[in-house]
């Protein structure tokens, strides 16, 4: 079992975009993930550094948890 985890605003972005229909202003696309984070608990967490992460798993799990809760 491999573990992926995205690491980085760019990286985040990239992962996310066909999830939540990022705009391509990289400025803005972060915006609505930091309201996603906010608003309905997206599990980005952050490293010593301050470094944004998204592990892959915890997010499809999410996910999952999202579309049962809004069907």
């Amino acid at each position: 079992m491999t573990v992926a985890w995205h690491i980085g605003r760019k990286a985040i972005i990239a992962f996310l975009t066909p999830f939540l229909d990022l705009p391509p202003n990289p400025i803005m696309a972060w915006k609505k993930v930091r309201r996603w984070n906010y608003r309905y608990s997206l599990p980005i967490e952050h490293q010593p550094n301050s470094k944004p992460y998204i592990d892959e798993a915890t997010f499809f799990f999410w996910w999952e948890a999202y579309q049962r809760r809004i069907k």
